[in-house]
Parts: C-alpha cells; sequence; structure tokens
C-alpha cells in the first residue's frame, strides 16, 4: 500500500510543478509581449526624429521607398493600382465562387463523418434459403433411410414349433408347474 501512496503523491507533485511552470511561462509571455511593445514605441520615436532631423516627412519616405521598390512615383503606382483593382476584383470574384464550392464540399463532407447514412446491411433472403435447402436435404436423408420391409410370411412356410412350454402364467397350474400343451382346435 505504501508504493500506491507514493505513487499518488509523486503524480501530484509533478501535476503541481507543471502547473506552475505553463503558469510561470504564461506571465512570461505576457511580459515579453508588454516590453516589445514598449521598444516599438521607442524605436519608432527615434525614427521619426532621425527623420526630422535630416528634413524628410513621414510622406517623402514613402515616396522614395516606393520609388526605390517599384521605379514608379506613388502617382504612378495609382494609375497601376485602378488596372490592378480591377482584375483583383476579376480574381475574388472567381475565388469567392470557388471558396463556395468548396465551402459546400467540405460541409457535406463533415455532415457525413458526424453522420453517416447507414450502410445498407447483409440481405437476409440467401440464408433463409440455405436454410430451407439444408431442412430438405435432412427430410430426404431421413426419409431414404427407412426400415426395409421384410417380406410377409406365406402360409406355405412351416414357422417353427415350440419345444419347450411357454412360460406365461396361465399356462402354469396353481402349484406353478407348467401344463401341458394342448392342441389348438381349428374354428
Amino acid at each position: 500500500m505504501d508504493e500506491v501512496k507514493a505513487m499518488a503523491r509523486a503524480g501530484e507533485s509533478m501535476g503541481r510543478a507543471v502547473g506552475t511552470g505553463i503558469k510561470s511561462a504564461r506571465f512570461g509571455a505576457k511580459r515579453a509581449g508588454a516590453v516589445g511593445v514598449s521598444l516599438s514605441k521607442q524605436a519608432a520615436a527615434r525614427a521619426e526624429q532621425e527623420l526630422a532631423n535630416r528634413g524628410i516627412s513621414t510622406d517623402e519616405l514613402q515616396e522614395r521607398l516606393a520609388q526605390k521598390a517599384t521605379g514608379m512615383s506613388r502617382k504612378e503606382l495609382a494609375k497601376c493600382g485602378r488596372k490592378a483593382r480591377k482584375e483583383m476584383r476579376k480574381r475574388t470574384a472567381k475565388s469567392r465562387k470557388q471558396l463556395a464550392k468548396n465551402t459546400e464540399l467540405a460541409r457535406r463532407e463533415l455532415a457525413a463523418r458526424i453522420d453517416p447514412e447507414p450502410v445498407k446491411g447483409r440481405r437476409k433472403w440467401p440464408w433463409v434459403l440455405l436454410v430451407l435447402a439444408g431442412l430438405g436435404a435432412a427430410a430426404v436423408v431421413a426419409l431414404s433411410r427407412r426400415p426395409e420391409e421384410m417380406p410377409v410370411a406365406t402360409a406355405d412356410h412351416d414357422f417353427g414349433r415350440r419345444d419347450q412350454p411357454g412360460r406365461h402364467a396361465a399356462d402354469r397350474n396353481a402349484d406353478g408347474q407348467p401344463q401341458a400343451i394342448r392342441p389348438e382346435h381349428s374354428r
């Protein structure tokens, strides 16, 4: 019984250790997220200060970045953007239709997994035929094993006579001795 108690205590202490580890990991992740937000705010403030020192506004910075990345100005990008938006509408319409089809297929598949249609069971009539055939075969075997008929005795045959007197109570006298055999008279 000591082993059981020891194992139970070991499980409890292990569970407690895992629980505290998870809790401290959550707190550490939350703290790291807060520190990351504050550092990113500080970095943005420093970047704006550096741009102001050089005499560049944020709009000018966006223009320069677009020029370096694509080789076109923001106005040119806006013109191309109209065509791109038109093409994008066509693509989104096609993708929307495809998404609707895929959603319908996924819904059907999920419904089939959750509540599958009942599978057809085996047909029972072949078994019934098999049982009837077996009963018929058993009947044929039983009828074929009838006892053979013995030929009927004819009047010509002489049936064996008794050499000894019968042992029936009617054939004995009062002393219990057998009586003499009387020939039967024909009627």
